[in-house]
């Protein structure tokens, strides 16, 4: 990993750190969060529901599953690598708490998913 890399990971876990987030989320095998561990992102950013956005998910997409389902059948739901799953739980928290993104945006480009 280079150091660019490892540097934003590491402020993605001081972040989470500071608002006692785990960052070793629990993972189904399909890269779904266990119930009752995802992120709160609408509690985060101080929201007011509706509605709920939640950081749920760090598997692969299942639109991007079906699409490639045509040229191998190899594919199947799976969490990401943990790197994978590092960057975006760093670029969730980097939006929502440093850039103070909405959640909304947050869900909109695919850096988490809502509920």
């Amino acid at each position: 990993m280079n150091a660019a890399y490892l540097a934003y990971v590491a402020l993605g876990q001081t972040l989470a750190a500071q608002r006692d987030l785990v960052w070793a989320l629990p993972l189904e095998p399909d890269g779904r969060v266990r119930k009752g561990h995802g992120w709160n992102l609408s509690a985060l950013a101080g929201d007011v529901p509706p509605p709920v956005h939640y950081l749920n998910h760090l598997g692969r997409d299942a639109k991007m599953l079906k699409a490639l389902a045509e040229q191998s059948k190899a594919l199947a739901p799976a969490a990401l690598s943990a790197a994978w799953q590092d960057l975006i739980k760093a670029a969730v928290l980097e939006q929502l708490l440093v850039k103070r993104n909405t959640t909304g945006h947050i869900v909109s480009k695919r850096v988490g998913r809502d509920s």
